[in-house]
């Protein structure tokens, strides 16, 4: 009940006046509902005692006529705030998820499951606060009235008829707690089944590569045989339960007109009055079948608001801001890194371990380290896709747990190790930003909204990509499809990283190992470009090349989620450890010795298999990155 007194003041109490009329009108079709027997007899006595039924008659069509406009008008002012308040849920539903915290999705939400509750679920509140508002006024009345009516004809006549009906009404009520508990376990497996399809959907390239077909046919229709089996208890149900009141009702009208026939030979009831309560009858059968989809109705809706409620009193987790940033005096923020540890929501083992660094405004870090050191989680926690613990990182001396998240996320531009790209254009994925989005409230292309061209134009030509701009067929206009399908591997993430240099006052740069699936010509230029940014900002950049590490001021080495090194390039190069081994594995062919090239040169298998193994090593290194 507190759930749908929430509901109430949250979403349908502005539609009040709208309920008011609708009742008004529902109060209106009722009453001529029971009128319309009252009607009836009346005429038939009239033409028993030969008396003019004119009158009556065209009363009753008047009735009829009535009838219709009045109930049409109810339908319309209690059906139309479903709609407007599913619109609302809808709305706020997802203002609220693209809120939540990256922690959120991994341990409690799937995809499937999102859409489903924005869509199957919020399609139920709709159907309780409009079809479900209208039968339970309809029925209450109907049942009220109708009865009433009933007793006023004969009390010993209708208590022959309510007593089954009561009867009909117990199964009624166990057939609907019975589906109430299908209907709960109806809702989640529609979540699996959606996460089932939107999975296959999302690799179905990789299923057909490997015909993985079967197995996937066979474990749709495994979900699918689960959701048809809860369905068909439903409908079970539904078709032997929900009958039972027809049937009795009409056991009731067999009832009455033997009864009911034996008193009219008595002259203690008239043929209109038999006439009538048969009719009431009709109608208190029909209230009752309403009432068994009303249940259904009323427990979906109930369901699916508890679903819906569930999202949206999802806690964002963040720390309460009390801190904010000092105003930017040099090209950059400087960064501090203390004794910190972090642990994944779903994880139980540590992901690091008491790292701390530090990192001047303007510098550029390298950081490095082998598959599963921790590098994409530390620059996570560095951006706030998870907050860290208090009194951990610091951003000229401000802890950033106090900062307020959006503000300290105007100053950051993060192009991750998976690229992402929307569904738009070219221009649109670079120009992505909020303060330009927040003013775009249509639902038309990004690309539509006020761009700084001559920011635009540097970070194409900064990110490598106006020669295949200028090669397309719309150029910057250019539909990427879903994710970015009908663009290379190269191409997502130089459009990811031209993203990131079309950020205006940026001052922290954190780039995970974005240089991974280019070429080496093509890696020269961004390198340079990243490295000679203008204006600088302070920048964190994760990779397994050595050719992409080398400019920076300095390399932290990670290893088990620990820092087991740091230090300038050429320090860590003269040093043994995996930032040295890896120095010297990708530049073993670079810089031969003087007896290698000998070797070399009277060997030219041999210098095909070194650079064979060369070869192999950088793709393992560069694959590890990948999935990493």
């Amino acid at each position: 009940m507190n759930l749908i007194i929430r509901f109430w003041k949250e979403y349908a109490s502005i539609h009040k006046y709208s309920y008011i009329l609708g009742i008004i009108f529902l109060l209106l079709t009722n009453s001529l509902g029971v009128l319309i027997p009252k009607l009836i007899q009346w005429s038939i006595e009239a033409f028993e005692h030969e008396e003019s039924a004119v009158y009556l008659s065209v009363a009753l069509l008047g009735a009829g006529v009535a009838t219709m406009v009045v109930r049409t008008l109810s339908r319309t002012f209690i059906f139309n705030p479903g709609r407007t308040v599913e619109y609302a849920l809808k709305k706020d539903l997802f203002a609220h998820l693209i809120k939540l915290p990256k922690a959120f999705y991994e341990a409690q939400m799937t995809a499937g499951e999102m859409i489903n509750r924005g869509t199957n679920d919020t399609a139920a509140v709709r159907g309780l606060v409009g079809f479900g508002a209208l039968q339970l006024f309809n029925v209450s009345m109907t049942l009220t009235l109708t009865l009433g009516q009933m007793f006023w004809l004969d009390v010993w006549l209708s208590l022959y008829c309510v007593i089954p009906l009561t009867l009909a009404s117990l199964v009624l009520r166990w057939a609907v707690l019975k589906m109430f508990t299908f209907h709960r376990q109806i809702m989640s497996q529609n979540g699996v089944f959606g996460d089932r399809i939107l999975e296959s959907y999302a690799g179905v390239s990789l299923i057909q590569l490997f015909g993985a077909n079967k197995g996937v046919n066979a474990r749709f229709d495994q979900e699918n045989d689960e959701l048809l089996s809860l369905n068909e208890q439903v409908q079970t149900i539904s078709v032997w339960a929900l009958p039972i009141v027809s049937v009795i009702g009409n056991l009731c009208v067999v009832l009455t007109l033997y009864l009911g026939g034996s008193r009219l030979q008595n002259h203690e009831l008239s043929l209109g009055a038999l006439t009538a309560f048969i009719v009431y009858i009709n109608l208190l059968v029909s209230s009752l079948t309403s009432l068994g989809w009303l249940t259904g109705a009323i427990q979906r809706g109930y369901i699916s608001l508890g679903r819906v409620y569930e999202v949206l009193d999802a806690k964002l987790d963040r720390p309460v801001a009390t801190a904010s940033l000092p105003p930017c005096q040099e090209a950059g923020r400087s960064l501090e890194v203390k004794n910190l540890s972090f642990t994944h929501p779903t994880a139980e083992l540590e992901s690091l371990h008491e790292i701390s660094f530090s990192v001047k405004a303007g510098e550029v870090l390298g950081i490095f380290g082998l598959t599963g050191s921790g590098k994409s989680t530390l620059l996570d926690v560095l951006s706030r896709t998870y907050d860290p613990p208090s009194s951990t990182v610091f951003v000229d001396e401000t802890d950033i747990t106090q900062l307020e998240v959006t503000d300290y996320w105007k100053e950051l531009a993060y192009v991750q190790q998976s690229p992402f790209l929307f569904s738009q254009s070219i221009k649109a994925n670079i120009t992505l930003s909020a303060d330009e989005l927040s003013a775009h409230n249509s639902a038309e292309d990004y690309s539509h909204t006020s761009t700084n061209d001559e920011r635009l134009a540097y970070a194409i030509d900064a990110a490598c990509l106006s020669g295949e701009i200028e090669s397309f067929p719309q150029q910057l206009m250019t539909k990427v499809g879903e994710r970015g399908i009908t663009l290379s591997g190269g191409q997502k993430q130089r459009t990811s990283l031209a993203r990131a240099f079309y950020r205006e006052n940026q001052r922290l740069l954190l780039l995970d190992d974005v240089l991974s699936a280019v070429d080496h010509q093509t890696e020269e230029r961004l390198i340079q470009a990243i490295y000679n940014r203008q204006p600088a900002c302070t920048t964190l950049i994760v990779s397994h090349r050595m050719s992409v590490l080398q400019r920076a001021d300095r390399v932290i080495v990670l290893n088990e989620g620990q820092v087991v090194d740091q230090g300038t390039p050429q320090e860590l190069i003269h040093k043994s450890g995996p930032y040295a081994d890896a120095w010297q594995a990708q530049n073993s062919h670079e810089k031969p010795s003087e007896s290698s090239e000998q070797s070399q040169q009277s060997s030219p298998q041999s210098q095909l298999s070194i650079d064979a193994k060369h070869d192999d090593l950088v793709d393992l290194v560069a694959k590890e990155s990948d999935h990493e």
